[in-house]
């Protein structure tokens, strides 16, 4: 009998699109608890699969998987309610906090595509981050990036600025959020 780990490894390792994007829309589909529990099945393989392949398309595969993985806003949310069920705060924090280094890592990738994954992925982890009131942890993953935006050049340097500014969003209040998310919507056209 094969494992689920090993079954999504065998899609990942194909190359193939639609067997890979099955295998994150299979994931994304899961409830919040079967998330956790796969979480704890499958990651690992993941992060082994990203760090030992060559091919950039199946470490962006991987790290589609692992955001997929994620608690996410969902599950830092469901903690707050008693009518759903829900991870435990602990589970939450310590499966975010094991995502985001990998996706820090990730940043890192030579390949574009992984990073710009890697970077949406980070969104997640820091709305996740947001919903549990952990400022301080985003004020520390801000300084990581700036650090390693600092050491970093070309392309790779951009997209870990970018990243950065993604997490300094979430520091804003409420409404500088909705004036910021306009302005990025709609630009010059509000002024008119």
């Amino acid at each position: 009998m094969t494992s689920q780990w090993e079954e999504y490894e065998s899609e990942l390792r194909s190359g193939d699109a639609d067997r890979i994007n099955a295998v994150v829309d299979e994931i994304r589909d899961m409830s919040i608890i079967e998330r956790t529990e796969a979480f704890k099945n499958c990651f690992a393989g993941a992060t082994d699969l990203y760090e030992s392949h060559e091919d950039g398309y199946i470490r962006q595969s991987c790290v589609r998987v692992v955001q997929q993985f994620a608690p996410r806003l969902p599950a830092a949310a469901s903690l707050q309610s008693s009518d759903v069920e829900s991870p435990s705060a602990e589970t939450v924090h310590d499966q975010t906090d094991a995502v985001c280094g990998f996706l820090l890592e990730a940043l890192t990738d030579d390949d574009g595509r992984v990073r710009q994954s890697a970077k949406r992925a980070l969104k997640d982890c820091v709305r996740a981050y947001d919903a549990l009131d952990e400022t301080a942890t985003i004020e520390g993953l801000i300084e990581e990036l700036e650090t390693m935006a600092a050491d970093a050049s070309g392309k790779q340097a951009k997209h870990l600025r970018e990243a950065k500014e993604d997490a300094e969003f979430f520091l804003q209040s409420g409404l500088g959020r909705i004036i910021e998310g306009f302005q990025k919507e709609f630009g010059d056209s509000l002024d008119s």
